[in-house]
């Protein structure tokens, strides 16, 4: 007996109808269970507006189906499939631009609470979407919720707004981003600073994209550097930097190269910055002995690539000027470099001919 011949009595849409009538189709797909891959249909919609209607429409006007729906996303979280997940906390987010408060209290924020790192991703996720509103008063609840969050002393949810600040939300608002990464460095709570560390390279990098940022990180960094070398946010700045001459590259003028000296190369104000924070990690202990190995790596690299060697050599030569110590110091390094480096040569020869 063909389908067709079947006597069905129901008043249900068949699945494909209901599909048709929502602009969306059916695929195939799987989810990981104890058992291994168990395959499943997932219902994707042809575009975004489509989905984002029958969010709102269910919202707005089935109370039971809005409940119902916050307790379902809010266990997304825990589901095995990365992509769903992700699906998640845009929902979440999308339903936060609705109504802020609930979703906060059921879905955001045990999301941040969460002991599973995944979970707090998501919320910060989540946060983000809200604070790409258009709407300046709905996305201001989302910053002020990182805000807050970034003041309490609850390591959880402060992880959260790094993850958050390291993110989209750091990208729209860099300023308030590092305002608040300031504040949770501030804590003093050492399970953080890796993170922190991380969160403030992420929009460093993220200036290849929108060239704002680099300066604008590194005149934070040295707005933190400021506060004196017995505060932790002067020696995490100082690694920060480090971090920075080790991990930064860029693919400029048809190599790879530091993003520091390309920037430097560039524009004196660049220049001036890193010789602000390479004279004061040199002044540091903790910092002096991880500096120095990435200042030899950087003349080593100069011996491949001499586009680069005057804005080093010039670095070099000022901070060996600053003073009869400093300028003691840098030759000892240099002559020591010396056998390694060309370049390292070039530059201590240069100091001494102006001495």
């Amino acid at each position: 007996m063909s389908y067709n011949n079947l006597n069905v009595v129901t008043n249900e849409k068949k699945r494909s109808q209901w599909l048709k009538e929502i602009s969306a189709y059916q695929t195939d797909s799987y989810e990981v269970t104890e058992s291994g891959k168990n395959p499943i249909k997932i219902i994707v919609f042809k575009d975004e507006q489509s989905s984002l209607s029958i969010l709102s429409h269910i919202w707005n006007e089935y109370d039971s189906y809005a409940e119902a729906t916050i307790q379902w996303i809010g266990e997304l979280a825990e589901h095995s499939n990365f992509e769903v997940r992700l699906r998640a906390a845009a929902v979440a987010g999308q339903l936060a631009i609705y109504e802020f408060r609930p979703v906060r209290e059921q879905i955001i924020s045990p999301w941040a609470k969460s002991n599973k790192q995944t979970s707090q991703r998501l919320a910060a996720l989540a946060l983000s979407v809200v604070a790409y509103d258009d709407n300046e008063d709905i996305a201001q609840q989302a910053l002020n919720l990182l805000h807050h969050w970034s003041g309490l002393q609850n390591f959880r949810l402060r992880w959260t707004a790094i993850a958050a600040y390291g993110g989209y939300i750091g990208l729209i608002f860099p300023q308030q981003a590092l305002e608040n990464l300031k504040i949770i460095a501030e804590s003093g709570d050492g399970r953080l600073f890796s993170d922190i560390v991380q969160a403030v390279a992420n929009l460093f990098d993220a200036g290849q994209q929108v060239p704002k940022l680099h300066l604008l990180v590194l005149n934070s960094l040295k707005e933190w550097v400021k506060q004196g070398q017995k505060t932790i946010i002067h020696h995490l700045s100082l690694l920060i930097f480090w971090g920075l001459m080790r991990e930064s590259w860029i693919f400029k003028d048809g190599f790879r190269q530091p993003t520091l000296l390309w920037l430097a190369r560039q524009n004196q104000e660049f220049e001036d910055l890193i010789i602000y924070f390479v004279r004061n990690a040199l002044n540091l202990e903790i910092t002096r002995d991880l500096l120095l190995p990435e200042i030899l790596g950087w003349l080593k690299f100069l011996d491949k690539q001499q586009e680069l060697y005057k804005t080093l050599a010039r670095i070099i030569f000022t901070l060996a000027g600053y003073s009869s110590r400093e300028h003691e110091r840098i030759c000892s390094y240099l002559n020591r470099w010396s056998k390694y480096s060309e370049s390292a040569a070039r530059i201590l020869k240069l100091i001494q001919q102006h001495s």
